[in-house]
């Protein structure tokens, strides 16, 4: 295993500087030529995580949390590159209002005061074309409400991105036949998430005590806590400055048919499932860390999931 490691940091390590060298020269990049190449290093950097994800297993803790790190950073700065360097898309939309406000899921839930206002969360991820829902409370919140940007300029129908923010006490359901990629999760409170099989990773931060419904190739959840997370991920899910995090296999929250039809357009392997592998990136021991569980078989509530889609139904 040791001998693998090192011949995966030596791969790693060489992609990762040869990814630098890029975003280094990219504003002396010609106009014509800046946005394929800045499309070119989006996938460059998306299939080193997903081979650093995949190998998690092989590297020593301190390793994996420095390649995760490293890969973040890249991600960033081109984030922050991509703004300055290509003018914002002109298309924009606003997500409509739910007809009516809902009870929170529990009575205990009803009971507790409501919060002060959360500062907005920025982020360095260009947004610009994602489904968001964001600054919500009390609410029912379906994907199928808001419509899909690069619809108006007559795009194709794509895996889209999804921005959920600054939430609390909501339930949201992102199960429609639009197929999704990546879902970026930042400042939700209480809320309850169901989430069909996805083509890309579930990224969660600064999330308390929300029930997770999702189905991913990966799963990254940072400085979180107090969460039931049923998780169907193809790759070892990672948890970082998390506590009190709760995981079970993801449900038969469908019909099988239909099911199996979002696993497939989302290329998951339905037989692979690493929801019990969980990786704590500030746990170096070898033994259990104490920031994250199995949910026993009486705490699971598989129906959940049917709560939350039953109220879209027709």
């Amino acid at each position: 295993m040791a001998e693998a490691s090192r011949d995966f940091r030596a791969t790693f390590d060489a992609e990762k500087q040869s990814i630098e060298e890029v975003l280094a020269g990219l504003d002396k990049v010609p106009k014509s030529n800046l946005q394929a190449t800045i499309d070119g290093l989006v996938q460059r950097i998306h299939s080193l995580e997903k081979t650093a994800t995949e190998k998690i297993s092989i590297l020593p803790p301190y390793d994996a949390k420095m390649c995760m790190e490293a890969i973040k950073s890249m991600s960033e700065q081109l984030s922050q590159l991509r703004t300055k360097l290509v003018p914002k898309a002109k298309f924009s939309f606003k997500s409509r209002k739910a007809a009516s406000a809902l009870p929170s899921l529990s009575a205990s839930a009803a009971l507790t005061p409501k919060p002060a206002a959360s500062p907005k969360i920025t982020s360095t991820i260009d947004q610009s074309q994602f489904m968001r829902f964001e600054d919500r409370s009390n609410e029912h919140l379906f994907i199928g409400s808001l419509p899909m940007p690069g619809a108006e300029a007559g795009e194709g129908i794509v895996a889209k991105d999804v921005a959920l923010t600054n939430l609390t006490e909501c339930t949201i359901n992102l199960v429609h036949n639009i197929p999704l990629g990546a879902i970026h999760i930042r400042n939700l409170k209480r809320c309850t998430l169901v989430i069909p099989p996805v083509s890309g990773s579930i990224l969660l931060h600064d999330c308390e005590g929300c029930t997770l419904i999702g189905a991913c190739h990966q799963s990254r959840m940072h400085t979180s806590s107090n969460m039931d997370i049923y998780l169907h991920v193809t790759s070892e899910p990672i948890i970082e400055d998390c506590t009190d995090m709760r995981f079970a296999p993801y449900g038969q929250i469908l019909p099988a048919e239909q099911l199996d039809r979002l696993f497939e357009g989302a290329q998951l392997n339905t037989a692979t499932n690493f929801y019990d592998r969980v990786k704590d990136f500030n746990w170096l021991r070898q033994q259990q860390s104490p920031n994250w569980r199995l949910l026993q078989p009486n705490e699971i509530k598989n129906e959940i999931a049917q709560q939350v889609l039953s109220k879209d139904c027709s």
